[in-house]
């Protein structure tokens, strides 16, 4: 009998979820078009796609070095190792286990202090969103406002009610542009005056969070102490660039990634359409959902491409094709660095456990002074599609 705890409550809500954008997928496929478009695609442009796709984790794993520079100087290919697994345990586990067993291989792997190397992945989901608000402005900013000369190989889809769509919702953005761009600013403003002033801010945070109880209050502060140990990278101003240019790095990758999978089906999707599917990805996956994005993933990349007058056929078995790849290789590739770090999978499964369950403290092999205020990691819009 399914006892209604708050592991089981939260999985199913997600599940509930990625059933119903599946359904919303599925609904109107005409499988023998599917079919057609699957056959007839040109899967030679897939191996750029995957080369494309797996880039992004070595970039992730320099970024992640930048950001250890001032704690401690570590290999590429261990934080490459340890990157590749944690985002094999998110396409396969729920509760984004992966986001908890990084800092967590890092400390058994590097002897890196838990709470620091958790401080540091969540100052990587703050120059995701950086990133990825710089990136969404700059891609709208230039988006054509006339989008009628984009379509797709199948003629026999109507495409006028579809390319007024797509231009009333690049309209729409454009005017947004300048709010993304302020928002930027203010982030990146945000983040060196807490910096500079930790203590100043540390004392607003507690008049604001006076009606919290101490033991949550402690916990609020032990994350605002993590967070700060985090930013302590953008004292190095060289470094903190370096950092920032990996992060929309990233983000161009994705796009690039994107673009090139559409030669595979014939589809002329410009490179700022590529970049805008990038970002309703992004959006997408950041949402409570099952493990490896299914559903919700294929239904966001059919909205997108909507847009741009890509329709259906195309863009069902596009969706297909391109969510097999963010998945399968990296999927591989984490579970042969988890057999060359020479840790089991019923370990990662066990760290799941306890990071749902709120027992992360109780795991063997973290150090004393970690205790229940360790800060839970960010759930943003961060893992590139």
């Amino acid at each position: 009998m399914i006892t209604f705890n708050k592991k089981n409550i939260t999985f199913l809500f997600s599940l509930v979820i990625s059933i119903v954008c599946l359904w919303l997928f599925i609904r109107h496929i005409e499988w023998s078009l599917l079919k057609k478009a699957l056959m007839e695609a040109n899967y030679w442009f897939v191996i750029p796609t995957i080369l494309l796709h797996l880039l992004v984790y070595l970039i992730r794993a320099l970024r992640w070095k930048g950001l250890l520079s001032h704690i401690k100087t570590i290999p590429t290919l261990n934080l490459l190792s340890i990157t590749c697994i944690g985002f094999m345990a998110n396409n396969i586990l729920p509760a984004r286990v992966g986001e908890v067993l990084r800092p967590f291989l890092l400390y058994k792997k590097e002897s890196v202090k838990f709470s620091t190397s958790v401080a540091t992945v969540i100052v990587e989901r703050i120059f995701d969103m950086l990133a990825l608000i710089i990136f969404t402005a700059v891609t709208i900013a230039l988006l054509p406002d006339h989008s009628g000369h984009i379509h797709n190989s199948f003629s026999q889809w109507p495409t006028q009610e579809r390319t007024d769509f797509g231009e009333s919702v690049i309209l729409s953005l454009k005017k947004w542009t300048e709010v993304f761009a302020v928002v930027g600013v203010l982030m990146i403003i945000a983040l060196f005056l807490i910096v500079t002033k930790p203590d100043f801010f540390k004392k607003i945070l507690e008049k604001l969070i006076f009606f919290l109880s101490h033991t949550l209050k402690n916990k609020v502060f032990a994350f605002y102490d993590s967070f700060v140990h985090g930013l302590k990278i953008l004292e190095n101003r060289t470094e903190t660039f370096w950092i920032l240019g990996y992060s929309l790095l990233i983000w161009i990758v994705c796009g690039a990634e994107i673009y090139t999978l559409g030669f595979s089906f014939h589809l002329q999707l410009p490179f700022l359409g590529a970049c805008l599917v990038a970002i309703c990805l992004a959006l997408a996956i950041a949402l409570p959902q099952a493990p490896g994005f299914i559903g919700v993933f294929h239904i966001a990349v059919l909205k997108s491409m909507d847009i741009f007058g890509i329709h259906t056929p195309a863009a069902q078995s596009y969706a297909i094709v391109l969510w097999l790849v963010g998945i399968l290789p990296i999927t591989i590739i984490g579970f042969l660095f988890l057999w060359k770090e020479g840790i089991t999978f019923h370990e990662v499964v066990k760290l799941e456990e306890e990071i749902v369950d709120g027992k992360l403290e109780e795991l063997e092999g973290i150090p004393k002074d970690t205790d229940a205020t360790e800060p839970q990691i960010l759930r943003a819009p961060g893992d590139a599609p």
